[in-house]
């Protein structure tokens, strides 16, 4: 399913972070937390090499566009602890999509590994997930939106444009594998925003773990409900898609045109 199995455990608290992190191979020093969501925490995490001398010997042989090594070791990563099976295939899912992306505006998945742990008392998971990414630091479209707003700052016409343009591309990347790819949770809190001196900001789209075949069809009343009842756990409600909400009243309504009733 895409997944490595590391037999080294995270030598660090699942909620304040600290210490060391191995993922496969390459053993990461966790900085900082830059946030948390659910059952996920995102760290600042820094490259600790065995042959600092020799930095090609770390992760950067494992990552194919040169420009997503970091020139400083540091990088985000996302842990995901799991408590069942289903939320093991999620992440599974969620790493073998992110895989297939490679695009300027797409977020890049790095490494990744998925862990065994013991249950105790004190933690109910069962399993252990890092995904290793590029970390972008300004933060997300949301982050910088409300603190412009505070300041009565607002962004230009023309860069608005330029991430919106970005977005569409990436988007489009995704719509161009067989079968296409839909991201299902664009929202600001999913776009990542560099600065860049002279130049729009890089806007650069992140979170695959709702990302499902663009293409489904519906044909009864039961599918219809049960694509409402995944999208209500997915897709964050004032950004979904208006056929996501629909789903069922448009089937409703058409049959009751074939029936008469």
């Amino acid at each position: 399913m895409g997944c490595s199995f590391s037999g080294l455990n995270a030598l660090y608290d699942a909620v304040n972070g600290g210490g060391d992190v191995w993922i496969n191979e390459n053993r990461f020093r966790i900085l900082r937390q830059l946030g948390e969501g659910g059952f996920a925490y995102v760290y600042l995490v820094k490259e600790l090499l065995s042959d600092p001398s020799n930095p090609a010997d770390g992760i950067s042989r494992k990552i194919k566009d040169s420009s997503h090594v970091s020139g400083d070791g540091t990088y985000a990563m996302k842990k995901v602890l799991i408590q069942n099976n289903e939320q093991l295939e999620l992440v599974r899912e969620e790493i073998r999509v992110s895989s297939q992306f490679s695009h300027p505006n797409l977020l890049p998945l790095l490494d990744h590994a998925i862990i065994a742990v013991k249950a105790s008392q004190d933690q109910s998971w069962k399993h252990e997930a890092y995904l290793l990414f590029p970390v972008h630091l300004d933060g997300t479209l949301l982050d910088n939106a409300k603190a412009m707003k505070a300041k009565k700052e607002f962004f230009s016409t023309s860069d608005v444009l330029q991430i919106f343009r970005q977005l569409c591309a990436g988007l489009k990347h995704m719509h161009s594998f067989d079968p296409p790819y839909a991201h299902n949770d664009v929202k600001p809190g999913n776009v990542l925003v560099t600065y860049r001196k002279g130049q729009a900001p890089l806007a650069t789209l992140m979170d695959f773990g709702s990302a499902r075949p663009a293409r489904k069809q519906i044909r009864t009343r039961s599918e219809a409900l049960q694509l409402q009842e995944w999208a209500s756990e997915h897709c964050s409600a004032p950004f979904r898609a208006p056929e996501l909400w629909i789903a069922q009243a448009m089937l409703t309504s058409m049959r009751e045109l074939i029936s008469g009733r």
